[in-house]
């Protein structure tokens, strides 16, 4: 399989928000079993996918990675959840469905 293109900026934030309103994303067990360690809500993180005021949403490009034979790049999207506290997400691209596959909270507001 060839490696495919990195998908720009404009491009990847219009399909993630493509792809939530159409309801077209799953939470792999993984990411759920993050969310309930790290105590964030599932909202949350699509909220920051979605770019939602307040969020600050920004792609951490250099966390981007490839994994050989895989349909898509995994993206890195970087934003805050409702405490103010930093949360990393890593998302791909597979068939007709956004896998969310991990959730990270890089720190905790005053931290």
């Amino acid at each position: 399989m060839k490696k495919p293109d990195k998908k720009l900026d404009k491009e990847l934030f219009n399909l993630i928000c493509h792809k939530i309103q159409a309801g077209h994303y799953i939470f792999l067990n993984h990411a759920k079993t993050r969310l309930e360690e790290r105590e964030i809500l599932d909202i949350e993180v699509l909220d920051i996918l979605e770019g939602k005021a307040g969020r600050k949403r920004q792609r951490n490009k250099a966390k981007d990675k490839y994994a050989e034979g895989r349909q898509d790049w995994n993206y890195c999207i970087e934003g805050v959840n409702l405490d103010a506290d930093k949360i990393r997400i890593i998302i791909s691209f597979d068939d007709d469905l956004m896998p969310i596959i991990t959730v990270i909270r890089i720190n905790r507001k005053g931290e």
